[in-house]
């Protein structure tokens, strides 16, 4: 078996091409759900951000992920084919574990040591298991992920100052207009337009407009935070001549600000407005821009506040990765001690070493004459109770053994050998 991630990142991808490479959730679980039925691969995971596209596989050696991936990103996504096909990557093996690991500890990440990703990768393998695609590497893998991103952020400094891009988006704002005395408005009532709202509440804005299509979302919102009119994305032009700073952030997959939505509005207006698309797909239209009053910046337009905030934490980057290598170490240790002719080696050595331990034990008691007759006894006791565990993970190998066979590997050198190997 092999284990595969492809994906394509803001490394090598740019937002106006990742944008067209998103998928819902109901899109994630219809492709796991394909890949449950494709014999060749055991366990899979999906793990989608604003930066990031992933799929980590466990399959067969011999299969072609990079040619099943691009059928069925065709068959969900037709447009999306071309872009994946040209811009996508492959890791395999132990790369994938390091890889895993460093993004669940926010090293991977536009915003170094970001926290948010913990909880992305967590919904990943979440979905991963509802959609029975999880099983024992996956589990193993996804929660040694955990844990190393979990001992990253406690034993370094690689989470201090800004920690999101909505942090960043905010930063940003502070540094272009006066948000003590302006009128912000926000777009979006999810997990990233509620930080957003904190941030910019902590940096003294007197005035909070929430929009979302959903306007008994926003009002909730509002309701939580404690502040803030809510509104539906209808009233956006109405709403829109009194705000200083618009920040979007929803999961919307086509745009929710058009130019001919605001055009009346914004070819009257004097006063400069900054509007900050953090979302991908993008949810402000890119032609909103050309109006001389509007300073647009989208997700990869931060780079330069994400890079000051990179520069403050990069001196904690070396303690961060080999705390993630130490992790990703042990990782592949159980892994391969998983090997199946290995393990059969060691439990059959762990046996026959009992067996004549015992039997020298008791020699004693039947006389010297009878103490090759007892280790022999003894011996080919141990070889009949072990015959059957040793057949169970044998039975079927073809050079590729399954999910089930490994799984009791595994259990073998839980229970047999945990005192002689690595776990």
């Amino acid at each position: 078996m092999k284990l595969v991630v492809n994906n394509i990142t803001y490394h090598n991808c740019p937002v106006h091409l990742r944008e067209k490479v998103a998928f819902n959730d109901d899109q994630k679980r219809f492709m796991l759900e394909k890949m449950h039925a494709e014999k060749a691969v055991s366990e899979a995971a999906i793990l989608e951000t604003c930066n990031r596209l992933e799929f980590y596989l466990y399959t067969e050696k011999s299969f072609d992920c990079d040619a099943f991936l691009s059928k069925l990103i065709q068959q969900v996504q037709p447009d999306a084919a071309d872009i994946w096909a040209e811009n996508s990557g492959t890791k395999t093996g132990r790369d994938v574990v390091q890889h895993l690991f460093e993004v669940a500890a926010g090293l991977d990440s536009q915003m170094l040591g970001e926290n948010q990703i913990l909880s992305q990768v967590k919904a990943a393998y979440t979905m991963s298991i509802d959609c029975r695609m999880s099983r024992l590497i996956f589990h193993r893998l996804f929660h040694s992920a955990f844990r190393a991103g979990k001992a990253v952020r406690t034993h370094t400094h690689i989470n201090c100052g800004a920690v999101s891009v909505g942090l960043a988006a905010v930063e940003l704002a502070k540094s272009k207009i006066g948000l003590s005395a302006g009128t912000a408005m926000l777009i979006g009532a999810g997990e990233n337009a509620e930080l957003v709202a904190r941030y910019l509440l902590k940096a003294r804005l007197p005035h909070l407009i929430i929009a979302n299509r959903d306007k008994q979302k926003a009002q909730a919102l509002a309701s939580h935070l404690k502040t803030g009119d809510a509104i539906a994305l209808d009233d956006i032009p109405d709403a829109l001549p009194d705000v200083d700073l618009l920040i979007s952030s929803t999961a919307a997959a086509q745009p929710v600000v058009t130019r001919e939505m605001v055009k009346d509005i914004l070819v009257k207006r004097d006063k400069p407005l900054l509007i900050i698309d953090i979302a991908v797909p993008r949810d402000i239209d890119s032609d909103i821009g050309q109006f001389e009053c509007v300073t647009l910046v989208n997700i990869d337009d931060l780079d330069e506040q994400i890079n000051i905030n990179r520069e403050k934490r990069s001196s904690e980057i070396p303690k961060a990765r080999a705390i993630v290598t130490e992790f990703a170490d042990k990782f592949t240790a159980w892994y391969d001690s998983l090997d199946i002719v290995p393990a059969i080696s060691r439990l059959t050595k762990k046996g026959i070493e009992l067996a004549h331990a015992e039997a020298r034990r008791y020699a004693k008691d039947f006389g010297d004459e009878n103490s090759d007759k007892l280790k022999s006894f003894a011996e080919s006791l141990v070889r009949k109770v072990l015959h059957g565990p040793i057949a169970y993970i044998k039975e079927g190998g073809n050079g590729e053994p399954t999910t089930d066979q490994l799984q009791a590997a595994d259990l073998i050198n839980k229970m047999f050998l945990s005192e002689d190997e690595p776990g």
